[in-house]
């Protein structure tokens, strides 16, 4: 997977959850898994072989477990299957084997395409400038380091399923940058995100990556990328579940990411592994957030 100044364990998503201050989760994940999809199959051949062999079964009677790390282990296949088909639907010329991520335009021609431009445009690019602000906000450098750690807790898949759920209501492009549009979004980062510091702080900080990701919108929509519509939905859903550090601990990325995905008619993930997803997570979600199985 890709390597560049970005923490590899980050971009790559080599382990649940994220801390990554460095970049505050807006680069969490899905650097990696977008990288793989571009990549040779027999990449994806190998990795797919290295997680079925951790898959864990009982001694006794043979059948997988239902614990956390099988969850992770099935959930990354999903992943996996994702990249297969993105690999797939893209009509773009291989280059000695891989497609290519720097040839415009390309947001036009591919799901890739549209998820590399929403995920630099919506998540990467701003986060120079979010950075920064909160460095203004808060003036002591160890508070700051902890805020942005702090943004890394579910923070950009939060914003992603709200924006997915802000697309789905919506009818026309003119209605998804009102100030309700942006109120809605605000609300549900308010729900999911602490700072650790006074509320003052904290709402300043949801405000601060609002308007930067809300400034990043309104360009894609001056530049005619298409917000609306099943393609983007489809789009926004892969990059949420490549993007959240830790499915098992945010249900509304498996309702509205998850479980919308399994029911594309593009058949993404695979019946296999979407068998052993619903019942590693049904019986999960029924115990933990029966809200997510709604």
């Amino acid at each position: 997977m890709m390597t560049n100044t970005h923490r590899a364990n980050c971009a790559n998503a080599q382990r649940p959850g994220c801390t990554c201050s460095g970049c505050g989760g807006s680069q969490h994940g899905w650097q990696g898994w977008t990288s793989l999809a571009a990549d040779r199959p027999e990449k994806r051949d190998d990795r797919r072989r290295e997680l079925k062999e951790k898959v864990e079964e009982d001694r006794r009677s043979g059948r997988q477990k239902f614990n956390a790390h099988n969850r992770e282990i099935y959930f990354d296949l999903a992943r996996l299957d994702i990249t297969d088909y993105l690999w797939a639907a893209d009509g773009r010329t291989r280059i000695n084997g891989r497609l290519p991520r720097d040839v415009e335009p390309t947001w036009m021609s591919s799901d890739l395409g549209r998820m590399d431009t929403l995920a630099h445009q919506v998540m990467e690019n701003p986060w120079d400038e979010i950075s920064a602000g909160i460095d203004s906000l808060v003036r002591n450098e160890a508070d700051a380091r902890e805020v942005k750690k702090r943004l890394a807790d579910h923070t950009w898949c939060g914003l992603l399923v709200a924006l997915i759920q802000l697309i789905e209501k919506i009818n026309k492009t003119v209605e998804l940058l009102t100030d309700t549009a942006k109120q809605f979004i605000t609300d549900a980062l308010s729900r999911r995100f602490d700072s650790g510091l006074p509320r003052l702080v904290t709402d300043a900080v949801i405000r601060l990556v609002v308007d930067k990701v809300w400034s990043a919108l309104a360009r894609l929509l001056e530049a005619h990328f298409p917000l609306l519509g099943t393609d983007t939905l489809r789009v926004l859903r892969m990059l949420a579940i490549f993007t959240c550090p830790s499915v098992e601990h945010h249900p509304e990325v498996y309702k509205h990411a998850v479980r919308p995905l399994m029911g594309d008619g593009h058949e993404i993930i695979t019946d296999e592994i979407k068998t052993h997803v619903v019942t590693l997570f049904s019986a999960w979600w029924r115990r933990r957030a029966p809200e997510a199985l709604a």
